[in-house]
């Protein structure tokens, strides 16, 4: 029994003790990196930063935009909170390192005197760190010259072949470098800015032809969808003269999808307080489904279009015709033709009056996989034409329809017809 216990004595207490210690280094390292993050985060706020870095691809994860900026904004709120939290947090993970409240007295003693003496050895840092940058600099513009004189080289042919006339697409794929490395080759000549003119996705506050950042930043566009692919245009106080939209696809290419949640490939929605349409062109579109619903027009023309199964409510109402006046300040027009994208959307967002649109057209479109809405507008004059409504070969489902909601002044409903019609391919 004796020799059994000498055995286990020799044995079993040094591998406890070996994995005592683990445990406490595990804990300070564990303590001093969550303190040291904590005060990093309440000081630094970085909210801002992480818009600029969301969201963060990883195997089999993505880490949204959402689903931190909660945390950080809770740090924020309770801010000396987190500071007490954080500094106790390095205080204990120090006292576990040091295993002494004798040695963690001893080190607050000495706190006053590494103080005086901190200008010296800050200064002393400092020079250490001037001399490691100078030299990283020195190297970096070396390495610059160099990849300057490499780019201007390869450039050459590319600016050649665009002085004759060739497009930029067509005088990469001449050159052969029509990959993600020739494109770098010709970057700064053929990167275009995102805007609406350019048939770029983004949140658009109308009549602005550039993205709103402050709008994409609150709405988390690509940061909680990295492949959102929406067109979506916010009409607010500034009346338009203009809003166009044509020649576009949607949803209907290869790897699109509609965005979580939704299911209108295109949708024009007044919400609560409306929109005010002086015209409305809805021509040329194909759509699984269209409905029109909540809208109050003047007179409404629909003609000349196919669809399999249509249901056209002609519900009498007392709109006045519209047309939108804005004087000085109405901007003049909002205009895209061609493109792709996942999703076209047309909304008021949060707005408290009613936006007004003089004109809007909606020409041109190809949809799959979503339906095509128009709802809560008031509208002068509706034309929806030379449109196809369909997917399932099947006339008791309504694919196109005029909901009993919808009223007009004037009807003129001429030359609609049913067919038995399927969703096109995708492209």
């Amino acid at each position: 029994m004796i020799r059994f216990l000498k055995t286990f004595k020799d044995f079993v207490f040094p591998y406890a003790a070996g994995l005592a210690k683990g445990g406490l280094l595990f804990a300070t390292f564990l303590c001093a990196t969550a303190g040291a993050l904590g005060l990093a985060i309440t000081f630094i706020n970085p909210i801002n930063l992480w818009w600029s870095i969301a969201p963060i691809k990883i195997p089999y994860y993505t880490i949204t935009y959402s689903s931190v900026i909660e945390y950080l904004e809770f740090i924020q709120l309770y801010y000396w909170y987190s500071i007490g939290i954080s500094s106790a947090l390095i205080v204990f993970a120090y006292a576990i390192h040091i295993r002494s409240l004798k040695q963690l007295w001893s080190g607050i003693k000495a706190t006053p005197r590494a103080i005086l003496y901190s200008p010296i050895t800050t200064y002393k840092e400092l020079v250490l760190f001037r001399d490691w940058l100078f030299e990283k600099i020195e190297y970096l513009n070396s390495e610059s010259a160099k990849w300057r004189r490499f780019f201007n080289v390869l450039k050459s042919p590319y600016s050649l072949l665009r002085s004759f006339g060739l497009s930029p697409q067509l005088a990469i794929a001449l050159l052969g470098i029509g990959t993600a490395s020739g494109t770098a080759v010709a970057v700064n000549e053929v990167i275009q800015e995102r805007s609406f003119a350019n048939s770029s996705p983004g949140i658009y506050s109308a009549p602005s032809d550039l993205p709103d950042e402050e709008l994409e930043k609150r709405m988390a566009w690509r940061k909680d969808n990295p492949d959102d692919n929406t067109l979506r245009i916010v009409v607010g106080t500034v009346p338009v003269e203009t809003i166009s939209i044509s020649d576009v696809s949607i949803n209907n290419y290869t790897n699109s999808t509609l965005p979580s949640g939704k299911t209108e490939a295109l949708l024009v929605d007044g919400k609560t307080v409306g929109i005010d349409i002086g015209e409305l062109v809805y021509e040329r579109v194909t759509c699984k489904q269209m409905t029109v619903t909540n809208v109050n027009a003047h007179k409404i023309v629909i003609k000349e279009n196919i669809s399999d199964g249509q249901s056209i409510a002609q519900t009498s109402g007392n709109q006045r015709d519209l047309r939108i006046s804005g004087g000085y300040d109405m901007a003049k027009e909002l205009k895209t033709e061609g493109g792709r994208f996942d999703r076209i959307w047309l909304d008021t967002d949060t707005a408290t009056s009613t936006p007004k649109i003089n004109k809007l057209v909606l020409s041109n479109i190809v949809t799959k996989g979503g339906t095509c809405d128009l709802k809560n507008l008031n509208v002068g004059l509706l034309t929806i034409q030379y449109n196809a409504t369909g997917h399932d070969q099947n006339f008791a489902t309504k694919e196109f329809t005029v909901a009993t909601t919808t009223k007009a002044n004037i009807w003129e409903v001429t030359n609609n017809i049913e067919v038995l019609l399927t969703e096109p391919p995708t492209q």
